[in-house]
């Protein structure tokens, strides 16, 4: 995705463009846009940085849960589970580094912790080695991508007064 007429491309429309590649499965075209962004763009590029658009998608991700399920109520948060296709619960420790990083930095999003989630974004930002940073952009895009996809019951009627 390149630049129309000197303009910048935002955090968001490059997010948007790589969850839809995802979800076509076009993994040519997403492997070469996740390389583009995952190396540090010259700043006459117009591409968004590395780490805007991993906010941009992980963003994505707390708003598709809580647009799904509702807010947590005062006091109480979300707990994040991975499952197996057997049903069986999946450790972070059993995750790669990635979709553990994936896991940690939603579950700190959405216990209305900004400051840890920020945090973790800081740390993935931080990180030199482009395909580390793929494998994270990635990682969170397939979350994303599958939130999206997922049949889940119409969140509760609150009441409200």
């Amino acid at each position: 995705m390149a630049s129309t007429a000197g303009s910048p491309i935002s955090p968001a429309a490059l997010g948007g463009r790589l969850t839809w590649l995802i979800g076509e499965r076009d993994s040519a075209a997403l492997a070469h846009e996740v390389s583009a962004v995952s190396l540090e763009p010259r700043p006459d590029s117009g591409r968004p940085r590395y780490e805007d658009v991993l906010a941009w998608v992980m963003e994505s991700i707390v708003e598709v849960v809580e647009a799904r399920l509702g807010a947590a109520p005062p006091g109480e948060t979300f707990l994040l589970e991975v499952r197996r296709t057997d049903g069986g619960a999946v450790t972070a420790a059993e995750l790669p580094a990635s979709g553990e990083w994936v896991l940690r930095t939603a579950a700190a999003f959405l216990a209305d912790d900004p400051a840890a989630g920020r945090h973790q974004l800081a740390v993935a930002a931080r990180q030199l080695e482009p395909l580390r940073r793929a494998e994270t952009l990635t990682d969170a895009l397939i979350w994303l991508d599958f939130l999206l996809d997922v049949d889940l019951p119409d969140p509760p009627d609150v009441p409200t007064r």
